[in-house]
């Protein structure tokens, strides 16, 4: 017998759920989008449509995402998604080609799994994109390599990720190693997500730790023994155990979505050195007293970790620009809107006017 808490249900949601006053809706969560369509726990699986205001919704990132907790009308006909309750949890980032539109990629997670390929897919930079997307939503994250057989040298990449402070796997997703570990990381009723670039061995990992074939692979390459995921869509599966997994396609390129606050939360290191300036107005080059390049020319910060710390920055800070552009550009329309209504409604009092006369 399954009941909502098995996928996550708790006290926090229950309040929100009341404080919502939703009568003749019932809750339940989404586990799967196609697209024209949801699958929704509740707790027994249904198919449900969308609204049309959710449907027609210009603002995409309030559609109902994998993960998300929504209000659902049913009747003898069909299912409805009505809204979606608050999120936490969400794994989100900028919409790749579009400048200022946030992509909500899933919701209600609670550890994140970021894999990185022993072969040609390990970059600290992209793990530093992930894990700063993850701390502004306060999700946990978990560094996995994967594909541990294709090195000799495990170590040398284990130190290279020292700095970090996280917890760290090894697995070799196509032989089954290294599941268990992970598995004992996902407790009952909370949700994981594996996140990682195409190809790195997430659905192969998927079908493992449920113990069936629920992400399809495609054939293994010859040439290097690698198989490549064929996920097309984002599920959220219940483990054997009690928890829930999240798999998602491959993330060809993490587009960042956040503040420049949020990363010298991130980067705390660089933003302590920033403090012990002799000037308050450093910008961190050749300026008099500065601590950030007293500290890379001691060896005391990495210039590559300063350098990603600078492109983030550059992003975020593009990012707000074009945000705040896009803002005032919005605002004019909206007021030209009202103008133009204001003088259609005058112009239909004045001809009543000349009626009634």
């Amino acid at each position: 017998m399954t009941s909502l808490e098995q996928f996550g249900w708790n006290d926090t949601l229950a309040k929100s759920w009341q404080s919502l006053q939703a009568p003749g809706l019932k809750p339940g969560r989404v586990v799967a989008d196609f697209g024209t369509s949801l699958k929704v726990a509740m707790p027994d699986f249904i198919t449900a449509e969308l609204s049309g205001k959710l449907a027609h919704y210009s603002n995409k990132q309030l559609v109902p995402k994998v993960g998300d907790w929504v209000a659902v009308h049913i009747t003898d006909n069909n299912a409805v998604v009505e809204f979606i309750l608050p999120r936490s949890g969400e794994i989100a980032r900028k919409a790749a080609g579009n400048p200022t539109v946030k992509q909500v990629i899933a919701a209600h997670v609670d550890i994140a799994f970021v894999l990185l390929a022993l072969d040609n897919d390990f970059s600290i930079d992209r793990l530093q994109r992930f894990l700063y997307q993850l701390s502004i939503n306060n999700v946990s994250p978990v560094i996995v390599l994967n594909k541990a057989d294709k090195t000799d040298n495990l170590a040398s990449y284990v130190d290279q990720l020292d700095e970090f402070k996280l917890p760290i796997l090894t697995t070799i997703a196509n032989q089954g190693k290294g599941i268990d570990a992970l598995i004992e990381m996902i407790e009952p009723t909370k949700t994981a997500i594996l996140l990682g670039s195409s190809g790195v061995g997430k659905s192969t990992l998927t079908n493992h730790i449920l113990g069936r074939e629920a992400q399809k692979t495609q054939e293994i390459r010859a040439s290097d023994d690698t198989g490549k995921h064929t996920t097309v869509h984002r599920e959220l599966f219940v483990l054997p155990n009690g928890g829930l997994l999240i798999d998602t396609p491959g993330i060809r390129e993490l587009q960042l979505w956040g503040t420049e606050e949020e990363l010298a939360e991130n980067f705390d290191d660089i933003a302590a050195l920033a403090l012990q300036c002799e000037f308050s107005s450093c910008k961190h080059g050749t300026d008099k007293g500065c601590a950030i390049q007293a500290a890379l020319a001691s060896g005391e910060l990495s210039t590559s970790h300063y350098a990603a710390y600078l492109t983030m920055k550059n992003e975020l800070v593009s990012l707000k620009g074009k945000t705040i552009k896009k803002a005032k550009a919005d605002s004019a329309k909206a007021k030209k809107r009202s103008v133009f209504k204001q003088q259609k409604n005058l112009a239909r009092e004045i001809r009543h006017d000349q009626y009634d006369n």
